[in-house]
């Protein structure tokens, strides 16, 4: 029962089949090609990491299979790994064309691997068309909102099903005609051709019937396979290489050498200025829509989707394809590049509302399967908006002023800085011989505003008790820069990193402690790439370790109810998560409640990505937060460990009128008011 046993049908076979490919070949070189317009970036460290990455992220489906989308992601998982299946099977219908009982070695009938692989095969196409139908109904008739119909999404449904019940129809016509082939081990086959067997169909109708599902599926894997460059479901292909080039230090921004002769733009208003990870994560997105659940600028209703922005941007990269592949040719000495006549990047295609609402909170990124990165791709654009237009928010004017001038946001003159400590036994280094075990880092926050002041305040008195060797900069200390970094103002942010780095490089410590993350973020993740290198903890991390070393002892009884907001740059961006809850629980009396989004799937408080100096229309992401925490909890006290979240939080239980029975206290002061002295 050969479908192509003539020479006419070999040869009918074999256009379709050199199109397919061809057209595959062509495209894919487009797709190639068009990277080498972008950025370029080295993504080729630590290959061993990456690998592994491949083996879990991309064949182990590991974030697909989260929790929170256990059943969606039950559902592509099997998909995908029936189509890694149905792949060996693929290879094995095509050789078969032109060789009768082509296998590849191990995989015939008599091979170590033939009867084996044939039911799992099976498994795997059962599982694969039930897994259609479930898609096809939860497209058409749940309709969650995170997905996107399409007729794109529809067809290739509709193809992955065609493969699968054609493959049951031509293997079932086989065993039903009583040929003896490796289908004697199918399961499936045996049952289809069973059902044939009692419907009476005769030999040469089998073998119509045979021919008819083996054209109809070699026809729609070929042209699966000639649309897939040119489909969303693209990421078949790409989503193995995002896996393996993911950003492996994903807390630090991209690195933009300001002294650079060659430097031709800042940041980026064209999407050719992204870096060419950027353009492999604009292909690879499914339009699942995770990014766009875990976003709280998009819970909040302002104008921006995660997965908006990634259809946006690859609807204009498919339009400005032809340009960029001019651009490369021009690149190579090959003609004249002339003007591209579509919309910009910047400004047409993604909005300036749109750039400004992200708060880098990684949410998106913490939910994307394929390890998609947005956050860089926002701070590319503000960097263009702020450097090369000077087109930004109002409020960031009198921000960008102050840290220029005074070196803090709210324009406190420096020598201010010490205040907090008067009438505090709290050594200066500057006063202090010798090498120091830890030196605190303030914090513009912790040094200035009333509320943080006592953050400080409390973690010294911790330290005092516990005996630690520690000093302060005091107002030899400016603000790190992490907010005007975010704003995209790279040139004030290196300035004032700068300066700090040569304070710091002047000093004897071991470690750094911050109780601020942005603080911890910035000089330990993004210091280094201007040549500082510290060891920086965390205050969280310093009090937990005192704990469990016995170092300070909690009394006092705080009988509360309480619960932690985790801060987005402590939590999703370094991955401190135990340490504050270590904590709460050895403060006697304190009973502590989870909000139901916390640890990774935390919600931000509405202050990172310099959103803490913005203006904002309700309604407002630390009211949701204050919300979730008043309704979905029984704690009347919040807990943080970040001045950002602790102004946020504050003012969220004071604007939904919750501040009679609510309050917010940073951890270092609930652990002050508990030591035991």
């Amino acid at each position: 029962m050969e479908p192509t046993a003539s020479i006419i049908a070999k040869l009918i076979f074999s256009v379709i089949l050199i199109t397919s490919l061809g057209s595959f070949v062509f495209l894919m070189y487009r797709r190639i090609k068009v990277l080498f317009a972008a950025r370029p970036i080295d993504r080729f460290d630590r290959i061993g990491e990456r690998i592994k990455g491949v083996l879990v992220y991309y064949l182990g489906q590991r974030r697909i299979l989260d929790p929170k989308h256990i059943g969606a992601g039950v559902m592509h998982a099997f998909i995908f790994w029936g189509f890694l299946a149905v792949s060996i099977n693929s290879l094995h219908l095509i050789g078969r064309a032109y060789f009768p009982g082509f296998h590849l070695p191990l995989f015939g009938p008599e091979g170590i691997l033939g009867a084996p692989y044939i039911f799992l095969r099976d498994v795997f196409e059962v599982l694969v068309l039930v897994m259609v139908l479930v898609a096809g109904f939860r497209r058409t008739v749940l309709r969650p909102e995170r997905i996107t119909l399409s007729w794109d999404a529809a067809l290739i449904l509709g193809l992955i099903g065609t493969l699968m019940a054609t493959d049951f129809i031509a293997n079932g016509a086989i065993v039903a005609a009583g040929h003896s082939t490796g289908e004697a081990y199918s399961f499936m086959a045996a049952f289809v051709g069973s059902v044939f067997q009692s419907m009476q169909i005769g030999s040469a109708a089998l073998g119509i019937l045979h021919s008819a599902a083996w054209w109809i599926h070699m026809i729609s894997l070929l042209f699966f396979l000639a649309y897939l460059p040119i489909s969303k479901h693209f990421h078949v292909i790409t989503s193995v290489f995002n896996v393996f080039f993911r950003n492996l230090n994903p807390s630090a921004l991209p690195h933009m050498d300001l002294e650079d002769e060659n430097l031709e733009n800042f940041g980026a208003s064209q999407i050719e200025h992204l870096d060419w990870k950027d353009i492999l994560d604009i292909y690879t997105c499914t339009e699942c829509g995770r990014c766009q659940d875990a976003c709280p600028a998009y819970a909040t209703q302002k104008p921006l989707s995660p997965k908006k922005v990634n259809e946006e941007m690859r609807h204009h990269l498919f339009e400005k394809t032809p340009f960029l592949l001019q651009m490369v040719d021009q690149k190579n000495g090959n003609g004249d590049l002339p003007e591209f006549e579509g919309p910009a990047l910047v400004g047409e295609v993604i909005q300036d509302d749109t750039i400004w609402s992200c708060t880098t909170c990684k949410a998106c990124e913490e939910a994307c399967p394929l390890f998609i990165e947005f956050i860089d791709r926002f701070v590319e654009m503000r960097r263009s908006l702020v450097l090369e237009e000077s087109r930004f928010p109002s409020e960031l004017t009198a921000i960008f002023k102050n840290l220029e001038n005074a070196g803090n946001p709210w324009g406190v003159a420096p020598d201010d800085r010490e205040l907090w400590t008067e009438g505090l036994d709290i050594p200066k280094i500057r006063n202090i011989e010798g090498e120091v075990e830890y030196l605190i880092f303030v914090g513009c926050a912790g040094a200035f505003d009333q509320k943080n002041q006592l953050t400080l305040q409390s973690l010294c008195k911790i330290l005092n008790t516990a005996g630690v060797n520690y000093a302060i900069l005091g107002k030899e200390e400016t603000c790190t820069g992490d907010s005007a970094r975010r704003a995209g103002n790279e040139y004030l942010y290196q300035m004032m990193a700068e300066q700090n780095i040569e304070t710091l490089n002047s000093k004897s410590f071991k470690k750094v402690i911050t109780s601020c993350p942005h603080c911890y973020n910035t000089i330990r993740n993004e210091y280094p790439q201007l040549g500082g290198e510290y060891q920086v903890v965390h205050h969280t991390e310093v009090i937990a370790e005192l704990l469990r070393e016995g170092k300070i002892h909690l009394a006092k009884p705080i009988n509360k109810t309480v619960t932690f907001h985790d801060s987005c740059y402590l939590g999703r961006h370094n991955g401190i998560y135990d340490a504050p809850r270590d904590i709460l629980r050895k403060i006697p009396g304190l009973r502590l409640e989870e909000m139901p989004r916390s640890r990774n799937k935390g919600f931000c408080c509405g202050a990172g990505g310099a959103r803490m100096w913005m203006d904002e229309s309700k309604p407002r992401v630390n009211q949701n937060r204050v919300d979730e925490a008043a309704t979905e909890t029984n704690a009347t006290l919040v807990s943080t460990a970040c001045p950002f979240c602790s102004t946020m939080i504050d003012d969220g239980i004071t604007e939904t009128g919750r501040e009679e029975r609510m309050e917010t206290k940073d951890i270092a002061v609930l652990v002050a008011e508990a030591l035991q002295e």
